[in-house]
Formats: C-alpha cells, structure tokens, sequence
C-alpha cells in the first residue's frame, strides 16, 4: 500500500495566499465532516479511473461549500502527457458564470499495479469493493484533497 501511495504526487509552490489557504483548511474540514459519505461511495463499486476520484473528491467539496465560485465537478480538465506512466494534472475551475478561480491536483500513475496506485487497489477486481479496498481509495482520495491548490496570479 505504501509504495503505491508513494506513486501519488504532490503539489509544492512557493507561495500561499492567505485565501487560498482558508480554502485548503475548508477542504480538509469538509473531507473530515463527509467521510461516511464517501466510504459509501467507495463502497459501492471501484473507481474506473483516477478523474473518476478526483470528481468524487470535488463533487463533496462543491456539496459543503456556500462559497459562490467553489470548485464545480462539472469543470474537470484532465492533461495527461504521459505513456504507459506519468503525471495526470487535473484543472478544476469553479462555479458560476465564467470562473476566475481555479483549483489543480497532480496525480502520478504507473502502467501496471505494482506501481499504480489506482491499479494496485482494485487488483482489477470486479466484485465490490472489500474494506480493505474501500479504505485505501479513502486515502487516495485524502490525497487528492491535501495536494488541491487554488491556481493565483502570481503562478500564471
């Protein structure tokens, strides 16, 4: 589980907005507040992929959030310039009429599931998901939350 989750890459930038940290924190506190939710989601079958993660992640955000220009699942741009293996980046923009906010999250993938995390999960499984299943795609998406950051100015 950890060498998979070790695939999983992370956003570092230099600098935070002071909004843009408000808005992680919220994140954080709506995936904790919504964690039974999406245990059930998870539950219910594998994800077929890793935009189908992010959209689950995103579509709880946008659910607990009251803000007007909040990340919509409807707007998830996937860029993959990878092969067999890479880094997906996922643009998230936000709601409302012609957004002027946008999230991204990296994700990195492997071609087989040894080193893909996605992979590696279902085992390429077609019966439901067992706990065990069910608890690492919990933490990939937990992963996707800590790594969401609001694109600024400043890194245009």
């Amino acid at each position: 589980m950890s060498a998979r989750l070790g695939q999983m890459q992370s956003t570092e930038t230099d600098q935070h907005t002071n909004e843009s940290d408000e808005m992680i924190e919220e994140f954080t506190k709506a995936w904790f507040s919504n964690l039974h939710a999406m245990r059930e989601k998870f539950a219910a079958k594998h994800p077929d992929d890793y935009k189908e993660v992010v959209r689950a992640v995103i579509e709880m955000l946008a659910a607990s959030s009251d803000e007007y220009e909040k990340p919509d699942p409807n707007r998830i741009h996937e860029i993959d310039d990878g092969d067999y293996q890479g880094t997906l980046v996922y643009v998230i923009g936000g709601s409302g009429y012609q957004p002027s906010r946008y999230w991204y999250v990296k994700v990195g993938y492997g071609s087989c599931s040894g080193c893909d995390t996605l992979q590696g999960i279902s085992g390429y499984s077609s019966d439901a998901p067992n706990d065990q299943q069910v608890s690492e795609y919990m933490t990939l998406a937990l992963h996707i939350v800590q790594g969401l950051r609001e694109m600024g100015d400043s890194e245009a």
